[in-house]
């Protein structure tokens, strides 16, 4: 029986498409590589979205590509998962959730929102948004396409198991709820300690519902210095310090939690590894620029929240001089410089107990 042309071109298309993903899974240092979290890694699933919580306009993306057309992501240009999908050796960016189709979900998905949170309440006030929980229940439905179209459970297994996991969540618990007293009850519920419990609780049913999926390398990013963002400097007293002790301090208490939470799961899921990125640590110590680098200042003039960029809003011109593209995120120096160090740590606390460069080569 003989194919019909446009048959006989869609089975080349499929066969390239193929060769395509495998050949980019060979020159990476793992095949795979699944990217869930904020606005820190979130490159375009708050596109469009009902709500603030978004980055789909200038003066965002102004350096990512010649055209300066805004990608979604929150900074001038690449961010933190972008720079380490780099480093991995990717050739192309991992595609949001939102623009994922066909084989390259094989090569992985960015899950991340702008604004979402490890607790489904967290960013509300900011508007649409997918929460962690949402973002794994995307995940289980990026998983039934795989067992579509590998066909066999031992080769979707196997393929899951090689993947990298990377998780950026939780800072937005706390500048996105707890410390934002009149649209959340939390502060008034939890002391800053019962509160990173609580978040450590959520976030150890969380991770074993992404083992009990597959996931045998996964990086976790412990929550930055929020509290010595311009945004939180210009909206809370801080009596003088150089930043919001009070913010920090409760962070701290959420990142030591969860630093142990990564030693509890090394111990009881002997065939996975988690690791703990210290962004805390390495924001405390980065001497990238010491001396000229711009750290209380954002480079985008500010909508009237504070948060954000105002939109066609005027930038600097010396944006390799910043470290804060607008009230809270980074410039792409800044997500940079966090990248690299998670993935190879310059200091003995940047990561525990190794770097991503280790765990994807497990």
């Amino acid at each position: 029986m003989k194919l019909h042309g446009e048959v006989m071109l869609m089975l080349i298309y499929l066969f390239l498409a193929i060769e395509s993903y495998w050949v980019d899974g060979a020159s990476s240092k793992v095949p795979c590589y699944f990217i869930f979290g904020d606005s820190l890694v979130d490159n375009g699933n708050n596109n469009n979205n009902k709500g603030v919580a978004r980055a789909d306009y200038k003066p965002y993306g102004i350096d990512f590509s010649k055209d300066m057309i805004p990608t979604g992501r929150f900074t001038n240009g690449r961010n933190m998962a972008d720079f380490i999908a780099e480093f991995l050796g990717y050739d192309n960016y991992i595609p949001p959730f939102k623009n994922t189709r066909g084989w390259n979900i094989l090569k992985g998905v960015n899950y991340a929102s702008g604004a979402a949170g490890i607790r489904d309440e967290t960013g509300m006030a900011q508007g649409e948004r997918s929460s962690f929980n949402q973002q794994l229940g995307h995940h289980n439905e990026i998983i039934s396409k795989i067992n579509e179209l590998l066909g066999n459970k031992s080769k979707v297994e196997n393929h899951l198991n090689s993947c990298l996991y990377m998780v950026n969540i939780g800072g937005n618990d706390y500048l996105n709820n707890y410390f934002m007293p009149l649209y959340y009850k939390t502060s008034a519920q939890f002391t800053p300690q019962q509160y990173a419990i609580a978040l450590n609780k959520q976030l150890s049913n969380q991770f074993k519902a992404l083992y009990e999926n597959g996931a045998r390398k996964i990086a976790i990013f412990g929550s930055g210095l929020v509290g010595c963002t311009p945004y939180a400097m210009a909206h809370f007293d801080h009596k003088g310090s150089p930043c919001v002790d009070k913010i920090n301090n409760a962070i701290q208490l959420f990142n030591i939690g969860l630093k142990s939470l990564v030693n509890e799961f090394n111990t009881n899921f002997g065939t996975a590894k988690f690791i703990f990125i210290d962004a805390f640590n390495i924001a405390l110590h980065d001497t990238s620029n010491l001396g000229q680098i711009i750290k209380d200042t954002p480079c985008c003039e500010i909508r009237s929240d504070g948060l954000q960029c105002a939109l066609l809003g005027k930038v600097c011109g010396n944006r390799s001089e910043y470290v804060f593209w607008d009230g809270v995120h980074p410039t792409e120096i800044g997500m940079r410089t966090l990248a690299s160090r998670a993935f190879n740590a310059q200091h003995p606390n940047d990561t525990y107990p190794f770097d991503i460069n280790h765990l994807a080569q497990l």
